[in-house]
């Protein structure tokens, strides 16, 4: 079996030579820069990238942390003031350093990103932005910024869930881990309560302990205050995949205790709510 890796690298290393020399030798803006090769898929590989280099404490190169996308990419090679074979061999070799070191080294890197379904009633925009800057955030290698705005996604779902409940707003900035405990309340995750399987209880605490792990964690590496530490990627992808695990487990659990009737929309929401 091959490697994954090795086999992603050289696909996005044959696609962006195509697209490249289809939109050099036409100079159309208009063709389909994904025919050879998806975005998301250029996306990984270069997620790769930066992170072997970290590893490798290299730089990162220009052409990755400079585009995002496949266009992005070959606009970057076209308006370097390059020939068109310095730039296919740019391509070749950005690539193949990795491809051969992955493959020596029979490393497969894992990306992993844990999806973040949002329940309808709690699909207020300051959480589809905060899924979706703490994605951003990782893309982009601002790993500080992404701490933060995991945390920030915790607070927001807690807020919400909150409101829902309890008709009114959670006023200033609480301390995440008593925030909560306080949503822990409304929807009966209480660790030390024997109704639950021990199993689940188990569970419940190790949640606590990573919201509290996050709440320092920001502390120190976030970019909302002065830094202790500098975060790398892997320690970006293991919080930003932290909050999203908690928050799906909130939403989870706030769904299916509606359904249960143990829990109610407060009646402010429910008017708001339509039938």
């Amino acid at each position: 079996m091959g490697n994954p890796t090795v086999e992603l690298l050289e696909k996005c290393k044959n696609g962006l030579r195509k697209t490249y020399d289809e939109y050099a030798s036409t100079r159309d803006e208009w063709i389909d820069f994904n025919l050879f090769l998806d975005d998301e898929e250029l996306s990984k590989a270069r997620l790769i990238i930066l992170k072997l280099c970290e590893k490798k404490a290299m730089e990162k190169p220009k052409l990755l942390t400079d585009s995002r996308n496949v266009e992005e990419f070959v606009f970057s090679l076209c308006h370097n003031g390059n020939s068109f074979g310095y730039n296919m061999t740019a391509i070749s070799k950005l690539f193949n350093s990795f491809i051969d070191y992955v493959d020596m080294e029979s490393i497969d890197v894992q990306i992993v990103h844990i999806k973040c379904e949002v329940p309808e009633e709690l699909s207020y925009n300051h959480i589809l932005e905060d899924i979706s800057k703490c994605e951003n955030r990782v893309e982009t290698g601002d790993y500080s910024g992404a701490l933060t705005s995991a945390r920030s996604l915790i607070e927001g779902v807690c807020k919400e869930i909150i409101y829902n409940i309890e008709g009114q707003d959670v006023e200033g900035s609480p301390n995440l881990p008593k925030l909560f405990k306080r949503v822990r309340k409304h929807l009966n995750l209480d660790p030390s309560n024997e109704a639950l399987h021990q199993s689940l209880q188990q569970v419940i605490s190790g949640l606590i302990q990573v919201v509290q792990g996050l709440n320092e964690v920001r502390n120190i590496g976030g970019d909302g205050h002065t830094r202790k530490v500098s975060p790398s990627l892997h320690h970006a992808l293991l919080v930003v995949n932290s909050a999203k695990t908690v928050v799906n487990f909130l939403f989870d659990t706030y769904e299916y205790q509606r359904k249960l009737g143990k829990i109610h929309l407060s009646e402010v929401v429910s008017s708001q709510t339509p039938n």
